[in-house]
């Protein structure tokens, strides 16, 4: 390996961490360095760059200002936190960064002495780090877009049954935003990484609506050069031979992850033969399937004549466990300097108001972490927590979770059932009775059966919990803000409007 800077190679022979070298870039030597283990928003490949003394002979602070900005340019690091090591201090330096766009973080030789001879070096950098960038911004928390490695939580139990198990195709089923795509990507990244030839393939198929859309877009992953063949020979006859000869190329299975499957679940019904040459392809040995989808996949898995009956091992996300919860909320703030008074009861507020769904989790946190940015305290007592759910982006965050994973019917039920609770007490239970009275209030008749089933499928999407005979809403936040920021009567004739 090449020369590494002190502090790196402290960090690499003393502690473990994963260094490996990257290009030259503008005459400095870069790196990167594994900080997953951090639990931040620092990868695995968190980028370092190494300002020797030489480099800086006779340049003025802004000029390598200038220089470090146009190598995190040429490496495209803009969106990730970039690590300095400078050999000299650092103090000059910092005065130009010290902006809340900047990305990098400058580490002088007194910094990096005090990390070396510190005895939590780890915990002293995360200082350094913190101390130049917003900890809200160096959280892992992100609640619009799938998350990896040191961001990812809560299941890995989950990702250790997928990646334990070669042999086994794999179903994961859940409502939206409930993190299926999270983990199938971390299953994707931990595949990838390995250094047999095993060739990983994840497809979003939300818009491969046919047989050949599907057979098309993997041929062009996989083998590109082909896609003239495939248009002269048959899929039928041409897609099977073409996977097996892929299998025997790379000399291990073929793992296809397969999101958003829903609607190619539709599109085959009435012609299953896709799903049957992937059973086939699975059966032979060649091809492993990671498939994640919500309601159609969900409906199909118990069909008997459909293609995906006893094709794959379900796996079901459900909401955060009170422990999950706590590690998400808590290991993180703490690894950034934030205190906590009273701990249980912020973790437990938190999870009861959110009903432990790991997005509503994470922007709840993400507001903390905006709020004491801007007090300048790192801590965080239960009355931070007063009012974080009348934040208008929470509410409109909560509110679309609800349209996204609701259709026309759910939706009527937790209208008419919100309507028609006594006193509008939503903390107290309630019965289908009064749901069918409040939806026959507002004249629309809806069978038992639809109403138990449409109740069902709430429960499914952590809308409402059911205990004996009664049902309740599982968080009392959700309630009070679709209760307080709309009209009920209003949305529940506009859903009457549309069909239900």
């Amino acid at each position: 390996m090449n020369e590494l800077p002190t502090l790196l190679e402290y960090f690499k022979d003393h502690l473990g961490f994963i260094v490996k070298p990257n290009v030259s870039s503008f005459g400095y030597q870069t790196f990167f360095i594994d900080l997953s283990s951090l639990k931040l928003r620092l990868s695995h490949q968190t980028p370092v760059i190494w300002v020797k003394n030489s480099d800086v002979e006779g340049i003025k602070d802004y000029q390598l200002l200038q220089s470090l900005q146009d190598v995190i340019r040429e490496q495209k690091w803009g969106n990730q936190t970039v690590i300095v090591f400078l050999d000299r201090k650092g103090e000059s330096l910092l005065k130009y960064t010290a902006n809340p766009l900047n990305n990098m973080v400058v580490i002088g030789k007194d910094e990096q002495d005090q990390i070396q001879d510190s005895r939590r070096p780890t915990g002293e950098l995360i200082d350094t780090v913190s101390a130049q960038i917003s900890i809200s911004l160096l959280s892992p928390y992100e609640t619009t877009s799938p998350v990896t490695g040191s961001r990812f939580f809560g299941r890995e139990l989950e990702l250790s049954r997928i990646l334990g198990n070669p042999d086994t195709n794999y179903l994961i089923l859940g409502i939206r935003r409930i993190g299926k795509t999270s983990l199938l990507r971390e299953a994707e990244r931990i595949l990838s990484d390995n250094e047999d030839q095993t060739r990983v393939v994840y497809l979003d198929c939300s818009d491969l609506m046919s047989t050949n859309d599907y057979i098309r877009e993997v041929v062009r992953r996989l083998e590109p050069h082909e896609l003239p063949r495939l248009e002269l020979q048959k899929y039928v006859f041409y897609f099977p031979n073409f996977l097996e000869r892929m299998h025997l190329r790379h000399k291990a299975k073929l793992i296809f992850i397969l999101d958003e499957i829903d609607n190619l679940l539709i599109s085959q019904r009435g012609n299953s033969e896709l799903f049957q040459m992937l059973r086939a392809s699975s059966n032979k040995g060649a091809c492993q399937y990671i498939i994640a989808g919500f309601r159609e996949a969900q409906r199909e898995q118990y069909l008997l004549d459909s293609p995906m009956f006893n094709f794959a091992q379900p796996i079901r996300l459900n909401e955060f466990t009170i422990q999950q919860a706590r590690d998400l909320i808590i290991t993180p703030m703490e690894n950034l300097g934030v205190r906590f008074r009273n701990k249980e009861d912020v973790v437990g507020r938190i999870y009861k108001e959110t009903a432990g769904h790991p997005n509503l989790i994470q922007y709840y946190c993400m507001i903390l972490l905006r709020q004491i940015d801007q007090a300048g305290v790192r801590e965080i007592t239960p009355d931070n927590l007063i009012g974080i759910y009348t934040d208008e982006g929470f509410k409109g965050h909560l509110l679309s979770s609800f349209m996204e994973n609701t259709r026309n019917r759910e939706k009527a039920v937790v209208y008419a059932a919100l309507l028609g609770s006594p006193g509008k007490n939503l903390l107290r239970s309630f019965s289908e009775s009064i749901i069918d009275a409040s939806l026959h209030k507002s004249g629309i008749a809806m069978k038992q059966l639809d109403i138990e089933e449409a109740c069902n499928l709430l429960i499914l999407a952590g809308i409402l919990h059911r205990k004996d005979s009664d049902y309740s809403f599982t968080s009392p936040v959700f309630a009070n803000v679709l209760q307080h920021s709309h009209d009920l009567g209003y949305l529940l004739n506009k859903v009457k409007e549309e069909g239900i």
